[in-house]
């Protein structure tokens, strides 16, 4: 693997350890950042499928850019309604994706990619 600057090694370390009981593939971009990819994440029952992938970039600039946007498998809401504003199909490094754009426009110098995950498995899990 190309070498990751410090802070993305880092940042992949917390969500290597944030996501223990999951698998999570890392990739790296070439110019110091990652790919990572968390597999089997639960949407909850509001999708279907419930669990799916979910992937970002953390760049080179890290931990001064903002993780955005994020991707994950398409599933769809089980009350047949539609995703709203931010969701888009698109492909995503060679997978069918739905690509979620949630930027972190008033950043608080805490974000990071676990708290950003998070809070993208949580928008998810209750829209």
């Amino acid at each position: 693997m190309t070498a990751l600057t410090p802070a993305v090694a880092e940042a992949v370390a917390a969500v290597r350890a944030h996501f223990a009981d999951h698998s999570v593939e890392v990739t790296a971009d070439g110019a110091g950042g990652a790919i990572v990819v968390i597999d089997n994440v639960d949407f909850g029952s509001r999708y279907t499928p419930q669990t799916t992938w979910l992937g970002f970039q953390i760049d080179a600039a890290c931990p001064h850019s903002d993780i955005y946007p994020f991707y994950c498998g398409r599933v769809a809401r089980s009350d047949g309604g539609a995703h709203g504003e931010g969701v888009q199909t698109m492909e995503w490094r060679n997978r069918p994706a739905l690509q979620l754009s949630r930027r972190s426009n008033h950043r608080n110098g805490f974000d990071n990619a676990v708290l950003k995950a998070e809070r993208v498995i949580t928008w998810f899990a209750t829209r």
